[in-house]
């Protein structure tokens, strides 16, 4: 099983917990958090911060990795998986080199854990996304990605996911007429900025076992150009089957846990 805790998702912060029962590792997807708060979400779930072994970092921008960890690393215990394109920029947001490992296509953290790894189109840099497995539960992971294709498509279409955390950053409506400047609102629908909610929702239905998945998590939702309530009404007309196993992450709230099983065991 992988137990999963999203602690907070938007452009102000992105963190997301992950138990393993029977491995001693304790992961986290992305620390775009502070760690003072991180570590009391760590201390609410009964474990102490010492026992976070392992950062996933998707990329190195600020919601997705606080400016404070540079100073608390030392503190802590854990190594920061970070793929080699966004070495730099870890380096220069002052974490301790060796703290850090480099990946390319995967990550090796122990003998029940396998993690797979893809880039997206984000920005310049781009962004990783992550297919992780443990004792048989697959969960798939993408946010802050352009476009949904290429290798990180190709990827998630050769693993049997019981559960796909996607970014849904806007509504198309709503980023239009936001008042934004005009680059802003091209910089993020150019296809390497942010997926919109159609976009979100046509990368699971392309998915080869979409029908199969358990859960699907909505990520990194926009407080200004985005809406729960579109998002809900787009699932019930378009995807009525999988309506009710989504969850919208929020940037305020923790969400409820995500309780992630091979497909054989029941849910």
């Amino acid at each position: 099983m992988i137990e999963l805790h999203i602690l907070a998702s938007g452009s102000r912060g992105n963190a997301a917990l992950l138990v393993l029962p029977g491995s001693d590792r304790l992961l986290m997807i992305d620390a775009g958090l502070s760690p003072r708060r991180t570590r009391q979400a760590i201390e609410a779930l009964g474990k102490s911060h010492f026992e976070l072994t392992d950062i996933l970092l998707t990329h190195g921008d600020g919601d997705h990795l606080h400016a404070g960890w540079g100073r608390a690393a030392p503190s802590w215990s854990f190594t920061l998986h970070v793929h080699q394109g966004h070495l730099s920029r870890v380096h220069r947001a002052g974490l301790p080199s060796e703290r850090i490992r480099a990946f390319d296509n995967r990550i090796d953290i122990g003998p029940t854990v396998r993690i797979r790894t893809a880039m997206a189109a984000h920005d310049t840099h781009g962004t990783t996304a992550f297919a992780i497995e443990h004792q048989g539960a697959r969960l798939g992971w993408a946010t802050d990605l352009g476009r949904f294709d290429g290798d990180v498509c190709d990827m998630f279409q050769q693993e049997a996911l019981d559960a796909f955390a996607i970014e849904s950053n806007y509504d198309p409506l709503l980023q239009a007429n936001s008042g934004r400047p005009a680059f802003l609102i091209d910089r993020i629908t150019s296809g390497a900025g942010h997926l919109s909610n159609e976009d979100a929702i046509a990368a699971v239905l392309s998915l080869a076992r979409c029908d199969a998945l358990q859960h699907i998590v909505l990520l990194h939702r926009s407080e200004q150009c985005n809406c729960p309530d579109r998002m809900r009404h787009l699932w019930r007309s378009r995807a009525p089957h999988l309506e009710d196993r989504v969850t919208i992450a929020s940037q305020a709230t923790r969400c409820e846990p995500i309780c992630i099983t091979p497909e054989s065991c029941p849910i």
